[in-house]
């Protein structure tokens, strides 16, 4: 179990459906969230497509592929994060703009504390219908260390199945847990049908674990209400603890746990060289430590790799020996007070978490036998600790509390049309509805702009931007805050348009990129395909032949296509249908008999389905 060199997830590949199933419906939670990364999720969750590295390229910017699978995600999707907590993309995409509905922030704690709180889960629930109607609802859980984003550090990841059934046997608390992200009230009906389909879910956890699971939040509150992400017994007899972030003060969970091993128990902690080096060997005396190897750490750049980048440790586990018993706990929470709370002193936890408990026999998922696993793959090696140098922890409360200011203001985009120039816009940014003003700590800046520009305002009670395009229009605005000491800190805020503007924006990108009536003829056929691949979503860009309407074009004209997908796929006719309808006025010239073909096919739809 967890051989580092084969027990793999591809991220893309939980996401797709099961052969013979299509999305109905997901939820993600997230700490960081990338748009370029939830961009390309999305070919997974309804292309049935993944993005291998080597191909980003080829399937990134304003695609077609992009459009349709972001577009099809609508009303189907809510991704809840850590507010302000967007990375800055380092290319505007217009398809962000489709991304916007789709996005929920949220915060651990409100006021001036959710400085110093982290709305930290990370969590995938997607809900498959089958093709064929019949055949039960399939469902799965992902319950990762990894944020969304494209980040290369070490992770794990959970998968567990589940189907629909008379008698479901899921986790309460996975309810409990939904229930506390509808802070919003228009969120809390769709968050209310989740928990009611879940109740007739059966799920099986992984092999080689026992079938039952456990979920577990973790969530600020009094004592009675306080959720910590964690449950062991009182004595443990082995012990790993694997994180890439630590506290371990006296009264921190790392110390109340050490208080738990028996004593000849062997206690290992695997975390970051730079995270050990500031605790330091004399608070970890009685943890026998590990970091990850350097040459792992490094190893991109040794390999001179584009775009090289650290792959360090990023890995939340806790594995406990108890008898023979293994008990896993795997998921968000660093073993830090912030996600544990300090037990010495009973405070309860500031972030929001959840973590898996999972168990099985000890022999093969205990700590001896995952330590003894890793050997071969030589990659935790004993720490050397060294002088971690000065830390100053006031400099990084200032900027936590800089960013909280930012994050927290109520932010309102005004669009304003400019008289006489349709599809120009006049845009001012106002920090609060009341004008109020953003206090920053002494001494530090920042600035706005919109991600379409580089044109930055500094940080005032409103900031204009003139003759911006329609399709440039977005929510997403990039801040950066600069310290006295010259620190910066870039991140994306989510503004409210001051009209709503989403199926404007969306029919303008849709004739921008779709473009003519060759483009759109191709669009219309890859809907209609049956199984289309990657290679055939690319030219649908342009780069390939065209379809036609009544001929051959290799895979069968469009007409053909259309009498297929009304016998074998109606749900694809009826999604060809309905983009043939939204891109008719924004095509100028169409080929001819395009219109009654469809006309006819959508008459034969509203008869099947009357």
């Amino acid at each position: 179990m967890l051989k580092l060199e084969s027990d793999r997830l591809d991220y893309g590949t939980q996401l797709r459906a099961p052969s013979g199933y299509a999305l109905h419906s997901a939820l993600a939670t997230t700490f960081s969230l990338d748009l370029e990364t939830l961009a390309a999720a999305s070919l997974a969750l309804t292309l049935d497509q993944t993005l291998e590295e080597e191909e980003e390229g080829e399937l990134s910017g304003e695609r077609v592929a992009l459009l349709e699978s972001i577009d099809q995600l609508h009303k189907r999707l809510m991704v809840f994060y850590q507010r302000g907590n967007i990375k800055v993309p380092g290319k505007f995409n217009r398809l962000f703009a489709l991304l916007e509905p789709l996005l929920v922030p949220v915060v651990a704690l409100e006021g001036a504390d959710g400085a110093f709180a982290s709305f930290h889960p990370k969590v995938w629930l997607l809900r498959f219908t089958a093709l064929d109607e019949d055949a039960a609802d399939r469902w799965r859980l992902l319950v990762l260390s990894r944020n969304l984003t494209f980040d290369r550090s070490w992770d794990l990841a959970v998968s567990i199945d589940g189907e629909t059934a008379r008698r479901g046997n899921g986790d309460p608390r996975l309810l409990v847990f939904l229930r506390s992200l509808a802070q919003d009230p228009r969120h809390a009906a769709e968050i209310e049908a989740w928990c009611d389909a879940l109740r007739h879910v059966a799920w099986t956890a992984p092999d080689p674990f026992d079938p039952a699971f456990e979920v577990l939040p973790g969530f600020q509150g009094h004592e009675k209400t306080a959720g910590v992400p964690l449950d062991l017994p009182a004595k443990l007899d082995d012990l790993l603890v694997m994180s890439p972030f630590l506290d371990a003060d006296g009264q921190s969970m790392l110390a109340d746990l050490a208080s738990r091993t028996r004593a000849n128990a062997i206690r290992t902690l695997i975390s970051r060289g730079d995270t050990l080096d500031k605790i330091g060997s004399d608070a970890l005396s009685n943890w026998n430590c590990l970091s990850l190897s350097e040459r792992v750490v490094d190893g991109e750049e040794r390999h001179e790799s584009r775009a090289a980048e650290q792959q360090n440790l990023h890995t939340k586990l806790i594995v406990a020996k108890h008898g023979a018993q293994a008990i896993w706990h795997i998921g968000s929470a660093n073993m830090t007070n912030a996600a544990f709370g300090q037990p010495g002193k009973l405070a309860s936890p500031r972030n929001r978490e959840l973590m898996l408990r999972l168990t099985g026999r000890n022999g093969k998922l205990g700590p001896s036998a995952l330590l003894e696993t890793w050997k071969t793959s030589n990659v935790f090696h004993k720490h050397e600790f060294r002088d971690a140098g000065p830390v100053s922890p006031e400099d990084d409360s200032a900027m936590r509390r800089a960013v909280h200011a930012l994050s927290s203001a109520g932010w309102l985009l005004h669009v304003n049309e400019v008289p006489g120039e349709p599809g120009r816009f006049d845009l001012r940014l106002d920090t609060t509805p009341d004008g109020s003003a953003i206090r920053l700590p002494a001494g530090y800046k920042a600035t706005m702009r919109l991600l379409c520009r580089d044109d930055p305002r500094a940080l005032d009670v409103s900031m204009a931007w003139t003759d911006v395009s329609l399709t440039d229009i977005s929510a997403f605005l990039s801040a950066e805050i600069v310290s006295p000491k010259e620190v910066r800190k870039r991140f994306v805020v989510q503004a409210v348009l001051s009209v709503d503007m989403l199926e404007r924006r969306k029919a303008a990108l849709f004739r921008d990129i779709v473009g003519d009536s060759r483009k759109l003829l191709r669009y219309l056929a890859l809907i209609l395909d049956l199984d289309p691949s990657r290679t055939d979503w690319s030219r649908a860009d342009g780069n390939g032949r065209s379809a036609d309407v009544f001929g051959l074009d290799g895979k069968g004209a469009l007409y053909e296509q259309l009498l297929r997908a009304a016998s074998r796929a109606p749900r694809r006719m009826s999604r060809a249908i309905d983009i043939y309808r939204r891109i008719r006025a924004e095509v100028e010239t169409l080929p001819e008999g395009l219109d009654p073909l469809f006309e006819g096919f959508a008459a034969y739809h509203r008869e099947r389905n009357a």
